[in-house]
């Protein structure tokens, strides 16, 4: 006869036996899934931990003197580490993460992958933290000027961090999804070809001033471009319409772009700009970025202040916690203007 305690073991054997058979089962069956996950689990904790020093690090052999001397050296921030961790706990939302895979192979049938993600509200993006922003337009804690302007600003996270130094803040965006999110977070949205038309056009949506009256066309002491030339149809025209809304002698241009550069638009015949940015081959981003300022920024009338390397983050999925691009960000002014040791916007 079993005692009590005895057929509690012997019942507890089978249970294990049990699970353990059917967890094996599951790997052999699903194998590839298993796979998938574990891969994941390890590039997290390849990352976790991590103060990935090469994401900022340049070749400087592969640069030219004019690059180097405004060159500004980067670091993984505390913003930075906070939007991986975000990503870390949020790739780990197995059930969120099936759903959305399943809800964007389906909704990309009728929209765009920035709609989709726009509606999904995922995916979103970092580029540069509060802390390196201000250093890169070398302005202090308690700087704040009146008007930014961010092209193709997503679905305003990244405006988020730049927004607080400013009175007022406007946004253009393409996909009509992330204009709704944009209005959702309070920002002004102005539509992407009216942001540079005579002041009377968009008086309704702007705060007009004494300054404003005296040019033809609204000025902005920063307008951003991150990660979008490489993204529109005429990003050459892009520059000279940017150029042209700056305030005279303070007014910077923040420009972000992927290298090496592959230029891809969701809105024209198969995906190709109606414009190229016309720099070398060479798949050694140092390269391909001297050329950018000589070949585009040059004869746009535009001049390079200052620079520097980061990670372009996504939020990732089930397959990755995050994806990253190497980035350039750029401070750039319009050339033959002031002092050029007047580097930062009017406070």
């Amino acid at each position: 006869m079993y005692t009590a305690n005895e057929s509690y073991k012997k019942n507890l054997t089978y249970i294990i036996f049990f699970i353990a058979f059917f967890i094996g089962m599951a790997i052999k069956l699903h194998s590839p899934v298993v796979r998938l996950l574990y891969d994941k689990y390890e590039h997290t904790e390849g990352h976790r931990d991590s103060n990935h020093e090469y994401w900022y690090e340049i070749r400087r052999n592969l640069l030219s003197k004019r690059a180097l001397d405004l060159f500004i050296q980067a670091h993984q921030d505390e913003e930075t580490t906070k939007f991986l961790h975000t990503c870390f706990d949020k790739s780990d939302w197995f059930f969120t993460q099936i759903y959305h895979s399943i809800s964007r192979s389906i909704l990309t049938w009728f929209m765009t992958a920035t709609s989709c993600n726009g509606l999904l509200n995922r995916g979103s993006m970092f580029v540069i933290s509060s802390e390196l922003f201000r250093k890169l337009i070398d302005v202090d804690q308690n700087w704040k000027a009146e008007r930014l302007l961010d092209l193709g600003a997503g679905d305003g996270r990244v405006t988020m961090r730049m927004a607080p130094m400013f009175e007022e803040v406007y946004v253009t965006e393409i996909s009509p999804v992330m204009r709704w999110r944009l209005r959702q977070a309070n920002f002004t949205v102005l539509e992407i070809d009216d942001w540079d038309k005579t002041l009377p056009a968009i008086a309704s949506k702007m705060k007009i001033t004494q300054a404003d009256e005296r040019s033809p066309k609204p000025q902005y002491d920063v307008v951003a471009c991150l990660n979008l030339l490489d993204r529109c149809a005429e990003p050459l025209t892009l520059l000279r319409r940017m150029r042209a809304v700056l305030k005279p002698n303070t007014g910077r241009l923040v420009i972000a772009l992927v290298l090496p550069l592959s230029q891809y638009v969701e809105t024209t015949p198969n995906n190709e700009p109606l414009e190229l940015l016309e720099v070398s081959k060479s798949r050694a981003w140092e390269v391909q970025f001297d050329d950018f300022v000589t070949n585009i920024l040059d004869p746009a009338g535009l001049e390079l202040v200052r620079w520097t390397r980061v990670p372009y983050l996504c939020e990732g999925d089930f397959v990755r916690s995050f994806y990253s691009l190497n980035d350039v960000v750029m401070v750039v002014k319009a050339a033959n203007t002031a002092d050029p040791s007047a580097d930062a916007p009017a406070s």
